[in-house]
């Protein structure tokens, strides 16, 4: 163990750990940075006035990039720490002999599981524009539509589904231990198997883009602000409930909005 061979080693190994934390972050930050950039570009979202919505809707090729491009940059955030610990693990096991793993590995396996996710996110999208159900400029389904897609996010939070999802998602160093595999591959399984548990914790908050705006920037940033808030801060029920008051309140709001439209 490192603990035993010495203390010079033992301050190599910090450095070398603060340096893979560094490095790693400041990737993560660049990825989230371009991502939000790419959302909140005039021809890329709402601040061109729906000059693209109509393509974005009826293509799927569009679409996809547009979801992959989001998910992106409201994920990369919360699974920060889950990157962060798979680097120290990594450079710890490669300080006792094993080869040094690259953290992208576990991230690309991570992102997989969400451009999945952003395929089915855009069949979705097509079928609606085709229907004729998502509106062509703010890019969202009628009220009833989006209260019904906010009551059943809100139901969500308060279900056990989620509250199992969202443990896998809080505990990285429970995840690990649990998970490692060893190598480049092992790596990119772990990712997957994150990300699918993530998946499962978030995809209808992510739904609740078709009820507020897909390409809505505002909410785009609230919901990336409360998945992160879900997975780092120590209040967990009380964050996770409140997340599930905030989609019924707005379920009821947008019901009230369609019985008083004229």
């Amino acid at each position: 163990m490192l603990g035993v061979a010495g203390p010079d080693l033992e301050r190599a190994f910090r450095r070398a750990e603060g340096r893979d934390r560094l490095v790693v972050s400041v990737a993560l930050g660049a990825l989230t940075a371009l991502s939000w950039a790419q959302m909140v570009a005039p021809e890329g979202g709402q601040a061109g006035g729906g000059r693209l919505a109509a393509c974005c809707g009826a293509r799927f090729g569009v679409a996809f990039t547009m979801w992959v491009v989001m998910m992106a940059g409201m994920m990369i955030p919360s699974v920060t720490p889950m990157v962060l610990a798979h680097a120290s693990i990594a450079r710890r096991a490669a300080a006792q002999g094993a080869p040094l793993v690259w953290s992208g590995f576990f991230l690309a396996g991570y992102l997989l599981v969400w451009c999945a996710f952003s395929a089915v996110a855009a069949l979705a999208q097509g079928a609606l524009f085709r229907a004729a159900l998502l509106d062509a400029r703010s890019l969202s389904i009628g009220p009833w539509a989006g209260a019904g897609v906010l009551l059943a996010a809100g139901l969500f939070q308060l279900s056990p589904a989620k509250d199992a999802c969202l443990a896998q998602c809080r505990t990285p160093l429970g995840f690990f231990i649990t998970e490692w595999r060893d190598g480049s591959a092992g790596a990119v399984v772990m990712g997957l198997r994150h990300g699918t548990s993530c998946v499962g914790c978030c995809w209808l908050l992510m739904a609740v883009l078709f009820a507020v705006g897909i390409m809505n920037i505002l909410w785009g940033a609230a919901l990336t602000a409360f998945v992160l808030a879900e997975k780092i801060l120590p209040w967990r029920r009380a964050v996770v409930w409140s997340g599930g008051a905030a989609c019924v309140a707005g379920a009821a709001v947008l019901v009230c909005r369609a019985l008083l439209a004229p």
